[in-house]
């Protein structure tokens, strides 16, 4: 290679860099901020997913714990319960046939009640503004709780027997808001509801029912989703109406 073509390659190398430093020099303050701005939010965007996903893991998790903890301590109570459920059988045969002969002396036929109905009603007092992702709703005003099975600290029913449940639940969205819901069993979610009202300067609601089988122990709850952030705020109102959770074994 002659020496004018190497000074020749060398010229355009330079002319090359100066070209391109002169580009970068062109960008603006504004421009070079945006795709900062721009790089940083799709980053901050990875990791919110990757936490959310995270912190679903860890809840599952904490579900299971709940679940064995409760099958742990259930044994004796459930030697407990089988003496009871005896001796009630032995007294409701009694007033059984004692009612019997009533009805038939009487003409008048009693139905008595059932010792394992299980039903619960409850609602959200107070609105929620901008609920983050995989929140559980505690719905803290019981209106009926047969058989004890919801706890409004948690906001969690726990199936006391195995068998058919009916569950629904009711969101109401503020104005300009939407709001994603799910309805979980343990850690599985069985169904799911979003209440929008973005576009109206109204409150909008939306309730959904589900049937589902239950074995003893197994959780369920309502929450927000996990992953699609909801936005604006949840509506409880004495007026406007109150959110609810409510359940009951078929």
């Amino acid at each position: 290679m002659s020496i004018m073509e190497c000074q020749w390659k060398i010229f355009c190398l330079i002319f090359g860099i100066i070209g391109i430093m002169n580009g970068v020099l062109c960008l603006t303050e504004d421009e070079i901020n945006k795709i900062v701005e721009t790089k940083m939010e799709e980053v901050i965007e990875k990791y919110d997913r990757k936490i959310a996903l995270l912190e679903e893991k860890i809840h599952a998790q904490d579900v299971k714990i709940q679940i064995l903890e409760k099958k742990c301590s259930t044994p004796a109570l459930s030697a407990e319960k089988e003496n009871a459920s005896l001796k009630h059988a032995t007294s409701d045969h009694r007033n059984d046939t004692d009612t019997q002969r009533k009805t038939h002396d009487n003409h008048i036929r009693i139905v008595p009640g059932d010792p394992g109905l299980v039903a619960f009603c409850s609602y959200l007092t107070t609105s929620e503004v901008s609920p983050s992702l995989h929140h559980t709703f505690v719905f803290d005003s019981v209106k009926t709780n047969l058989g004890s099975a919801y706890n409004n600290n948690s906001g969690m029913f726990t199936a006391p027997a195995d068998g058919m449940y009916v569950f629904t639940w009711t969101i109401f969205s503020g104005y300009h808001s939407y709001v994603y819901t799910q309805i979980v069993v343990n850690s599985d979610v069985f169904d799911y509801m979003i209440t929008d009202s973005e576009h109206v300067s109204d409150f909008h609601s939306g309730t959904k029912v589900i049937v589902v089988s239950l074995n003893r122990g197994d959780l369920v709850y309502v929450r927000t989703h996990p992953t699609s952030l909801s936005q604006g705020s949840i509506n409880s109102g004495v007026n406007s109406g109150q959110p609810s959770f409510c359940g009951w074994k078929l």
